[in-house]
């Protein structure tokens, strides 16, 4: 009867005994099975991560970029730095650091006007200028003759008709000097109520055979625009005529060497053209020959930085409509004189008393 009881108890705590054993291994093995998931799970994580920046870095990083440099505006093209005008003094080396020395850059592609009062900054206007605006016609004539059908000459009765309007009708025809007193503004003489500017252009024989004796009968001055390098040809004037218009009260001012277009010139040759016709015309006259106007009407950067270099004051165009204290100085306006025109609409051209 004991052995039997004996036998039993053992055998229920072995029993028990190999239960704990199994919950516990059991246990462990659940333990270690979740800690190999979640490393997998991090470790995929993980390479997904990196596997989007490799692919990132390699298709996009390369897109930035580009965007990046389309995104610069282009480097600066060099532009020619302009030479001395010839017979000029060594003041290159002085001037090397001047910004308006450096940048003249050449349009050579169209002789057609490339830059308007609406594309130029204007320049600092004169000290003294006042704000309100001043506006004066300057009417542009060139030969005076008789040639039918060529509206760029006038014959000489119709100017003769042209200065006796003028004249009758209270305009005052001004000289060059005061003409620009006007425009800066300088009250120290008292301003007429109708001023123009008489501007001919070219120099033209006949300027001084018809033109003169019309303008002296009206005590008129006018302005000349004149090419020294085409002096002393046929039907241009030659230096002692263009002296005696200087005595009848006539303004002389360059209109380049060789009446050129412009802006299919070199800067180095532009700056003999307009530089060179000054000089002439100053040593041959004793006059101050900073009134420059635009052979054909025509201009690039390049002619405007030059003039402002040299110290010219102001310059001429063709572009019409009156010259104004609000217009680039190197932009004035002027009235065409149509030869073919008549009176009446030479008169519709200028205004009017108030």
């Amino acid at each position: 009867m004991s052995f039997p009881r004996k036998g039993i108890l053992g055998y229920s705590l072995f029993i028990g005994v190999y239960t704990i054993v199994l919950l516990l291994l059991t246990s462990c093995l659940s333990a270690a099975n979740n800690r190999s998931e979640r490393t997998v799970a991090l470790s995929a994580a993980s390479y997904t991560y990196e596997g989007q920046a490799l692919v990132q870095t390699e298709k996009e990083a390369p897109s930035d970029i580009q965007a990046h440099e389309a995104d610069k505006p282009p480097p600066p093209e060099p532009e020619p730095v302009v030479a001395n005008e010839p017979g000029a003094d060594s003041d290159a080396a002085v001037n090397a650091g001047d910004p308006l020395l450096l940048p003249l850059a050449v349009d050579t592609k169209s002789a057609t006007p490339t830059v308007t009062s609406e594309t130029y900054v204007p320049l600092v206007p004169p000290a003294g200028k006042p704000s309100s605006k001043v506006s004066i016609p300057v009417l542009n004539y060139h030969s005076v003759a008789i040639d039918p059908g060529n509206i760029v000459v006038i014959p000489p009765d119709k100017l003769e008709a042209q200065m006796a309007y003028l004249h009758d009708h209270g305009y005052t025809p001004l000289t060059l000097e005061a003409f620009i007193r006007l425009l800066e503004g300088d009250r120290s003489e008292k301003s007429p109520e109708k001023p123009v500017l008489l501007t001919f252009d070219d120099g033209y024989l006949d300027n001084y055979e018809e033109a003169m004796p019309i303008l002296a009968k009206y005590g008129f001055p006018a302005t000349l625009f004149v090419s020294p390098g085409m002096t002393e040809q046929d039907g241009y004037l030659n230096w002692e005529q263009i002296k005696k218009m200087q005595a009848g009260g006539w303004d002389i001012q360059p209109h380049g060497m060789s009446h050129p277009h412009l802006p299919k010139l070199s800067a180095d040759e532009q700056a003999y053209e307009i530089v060179e016709a000054r000089k002439q015309i100053e040593e041959r006259l004793g006059t101050k020959a900073d009134i420059f106007c635009y052979p054909y009407g025509e201009y690039n950067k390049t002619t405007l930085k030059l003039l402002q270099h040299h110290g010219f004051r102001y310059a001429f165009t063709i572009d019409q409509g009156f010259a104004t204290n609000e217009q680039s100085p190197y932009l004035l306006k002027r009235i065409f004189v149509n030869g073919e025109e008549n009176l009446n609409a030479f008169a519709a051209k200028l205004p009017k008393l108030k």
